[in-house]
């Protein structure tokens, strides 16, 4: 059986085919890293950037109020996200609360939170399977837009 020598062209498409296939397969999993998690926080964060002597003011003002926020879930099959915004004074109530929750890996969700006790701010969730939320919690006056409290917590769900 004869067989053909090996010529430089053989050689020039092993190297193409070889460098083709590593790149496609990177740009795959490029291409679902991006699609899972693109790496934004906020939506405008070149503008909040420009501003951020407003927001340090914000922020501020926070502070002075001393109000404090405890997150977690209860309930068994349908967990319950519970939020307590509690001031020096007591718990803090008539707000309209809302929470960005982010399931790495699985996604995001905004809630609204309806109070169900004073201070005790509620709503169902659905975790997908998720170990581990991270929640950005933000307070407005029911008729305002501004948030007159923030907070970021990570949640940890026990198996």
């Amino acid at each position: 059986m004869a067989t053909k020598p090996l010529r430089g062209i053989h050689v020039f498409w092993c190297v193409a085919t070889f460098f083709a296939v590593v790149i496609a397969v990177d740009a795959f999993f490029i291409a679902r890293a991006v699609g899972t998690f693109p790496g934004e926080q906020v939506k405008n964060s070149y503008v909040l950037g420009l501003d951020y002597n407003h927001e340090l003011e914000r922020r501020e003002a926070q502070l002075q109020r001393g109000w404090t926020a405890e997150a977690g879930l209860v309930g068994g099959m349908v967990p319950t996200l519970l939020v307590r915004l509690k001031s020096a004074a007591g718990p803090v109530t008539g707000l309209k609360v809302e929470v960005d929750m982010i399931l790495p890996g699985k996604g995001a969700a905004t809630l609204t939170l309806a109070e169900r006790a004073p201070g005790e701010y509620a709503s169902a969730v659905v975790m997908n399977g998720a170990h581990r939320a991270e929640l950005e919690i933000s307070a407005t006056e029911p008729d305002g837009t501004t948030p007159v409290f923030e907070a970021t917590k990570v949640l940890q769900v026990k198996s």
